[in-house]
């Protein structure tokens, strides 16, 4: 059956125009839902894709569309930051390594460039020998991306692309994926070193919002060419601080210079907060 699955996807998936499907999905989900439609619908929405509702800030019936639901905040105090270092998501660590000749891990066998998809030689050239962490989040996943670690906000890139799915099945079967998809690119400084932590897009998660910086626009109607962003002054984070939010899963990565030693963490399902 997970077969039979598969092979349907590889052959349908690729002709379904995937912006156009994510817009219209998010102009459904961000649908004002008058309080009783949200009373029922939230809940169900909450119920069909296993979303833990007690860690939500308010009560499902109280969000007044299926999107505020699914970039809900979580409980004051729900997820206590344990220490310099954390992971920056609700989700599953997928992949992680160290960067070797200019290259990221995507799956075993594959790889893709550090360059294409920081959209910057230069700085791929600072990360090389450093670590890379690749985070996955599901449709269950709380949706609020955060700091891993304190630093001074640098630069932004905006790169529009493609909106695959970065599920299991396209992981394995589409090369260079990640540099495919449209992302958002955040450099930052800190005493040990550069760090850049990555939003990919995908199928359904066109719109990202970048709480640093909202004037960064994502799945725009018309296509154009990657736009870069400078702060000055930086703008500083401190381990746990928000800096963006998925209307739907994704993928996050994150990569370090090589000073910040972090190596080897435990793989599978992880929680924004925990210190490694």
């Amino acid at each position: 059956m997970k077969a039979l699955k598969h092979g349907f996807f590889a052959w349908i998936f690729p002709w379904v125009p995937k912006r156009l499907l994510s817009r219209a999905t998010g102009l459904l989900m961000r649908l004002p839902l008058p309080g009783p439609l949200a009373a029922l619908l939230v809940p169900l929405f909450a119920r069909f894709f296993k979303i833990n509702a007690a860690e939500a800030e308010l009560q499902p019936g109280e969000y007044h569309s299926l999107d505020g639901f699914f970039t809900r905040k979580l409980k004051a105090g729900i997820r206590p930051v344990g220490g310099q270092f954390v992971h920056p998501v609700d989700g599953k660590l997928t992949e992680q390594g160290k960067i070797e000749q200019g290259q990221l891990i995507q799956a075993k066998g594959w790889t893709y460039s550090v360059a294409e998809f920081l959209g910057d030689e230069n700085l791929a050239r600072i990360y090389e020998d450093g670590q890379f962490y690749t985070y996955y989040l599901c449709p269950a996943d709380y949706h609020r991306v955060h700091s891993p670690t304190s630093g001074d906000l640098v630069s932004a890139r905006h790169i529009p692309g493609l909106l695959w799915p970065v599920n299991e099945w396209s992981v394995h079967n589409i090369r260079r994926l990640f540099c495919l998809n449209e992302r958002v690119v955040l450099n930052f400084e800190h005493p040990l070193g550069r760090w850049s932590l990555v939003f990919v897009g995908a199928t359904n998660v066109g719109h990202m919002t970048i709480t640093l910086d909202p004037s960064i626009i994502s799945n725009r109607w018309m296509w154009h060419a990657p736009t870069e962003r400078h702060y000055s002054p930086p703008l500083p984070v401190k381990p746990g601080d928000e800096l963006g939010i998925f209307h739907l899963g994704s993928t996050v990565i994150c990569l370090f210079e090589k000073g910040f030693n972090r190596g080897q963490l435990m793989p599978g399902s992880v929680l924004m907060g925990v210190g490694v």
